[in-house]
């Protein structure tokens, strides 16, 4: 195992990281990721509203991001993205495995849920 990796795996001691790869099998089970994740595409919107389709934030922006706070331990201190997904998801086949996962790492994330440092 190299050291990219490493960094990629989930901390044991922290929740939100441990959600970082099944969001991301959920989205390469919907087809919207394949291969690599990228660097986070930047955007001037929430939710790159104004610049791309929903999906296409979740994994240009949304996931690197997430892989970035694993990696750094730098979570945001509150997060929408399921409310959001709820919103531009909605009746599409096959999202809700990736809906209740993001609504997972909401909760965790404005809770305050932090990882345990020893």
């Amino acid at each position: 195992m190299g050291w990219f990796d490493a960094l990629r795996r989930p901390r044991a001691d922290d929740p939100r990281a441990a959600l970082v790869d099944p969001i991301e099998q959920a989205l390469r089970g919907l087809g919207w990721l394949e291969g690599d994740v990228g660097s986070p595409r930047a955007v001037d919107s929430p939710f790159g509203i104004d610049e791309m389709p929903f999906e296409h934030w979740l994994v240009q922006v949304f996931l690197p991001r997430l892989h970035e706070a694993r990696a750094g331990g730098q979570w945001p201190p509150r997060s929408q993205v399921a409310v959001a997904a709820y919103r531009n998801l909605d009746g599409q086949p096959g999202v809700e495995p990736l809906l209740r996962l993001l609504s997972q790492l909401d909760e965790l994330i404005n809770k305050g849920i932090h990882a345990v440092r020893g």
